[in-house]
């Protein structure tokens, strides 16, 4: 894969900005969730949408590093502003997950994995 950035260390400038971004959301049977703010948009489209709710832009579909089967709602890399910016993380906002799509966050893993918590009782 011919990645316009290239991938260095761990502690490289280019992966604590990935961090920073918003984490890619699989779909749901009924539409895409927004990574941004976790709106649900029952009607996307295989590359770039704007979500319904919030007004930003996410991409849709499988990317080169996904390997599920079922397409993502991510945000693309700011390749051009990272660049511009001398390659520094710490000029990319850091994301804060609403409670939202930390549920939402919380939902897909449990499907993932295949094994849900018992709500109804304390830890």
């Amino acid at each position: 894969m011919n990645r316009p950035y290239p991938l260095k260390t761990e502690d490289d400038e280019f992966w604590k900005a990935i961090r920073r971004l918003p984490q890619p959301v699989t779909c749901f049977s009924n539409g895409a969730c927004c990574p941004w703010c976790g709106g649900l948009n029952k009607t996307v489209t295989f590359g770039m949408n704007n979500c319904e709710e919030c007004g930003k832009a996410y991409a849709f579909g499988y990317p080169d590093w996904h390997e599920g089967k079922d397409p993502v709602s991510w945000v693309p890399f700011p390749f051009a502003e990272f660049t511009a910016c001398g390659s520094r993380a710490d000029l990319i906002p850091e994301f804060h997950p609403n409670k939202r799509l930390q549920e939402i966050y919380f939902q897909k893993s449990e499907e993932n994995l295949g094994t849900y918590a018992d709500m109804s009782k304390a830890n």
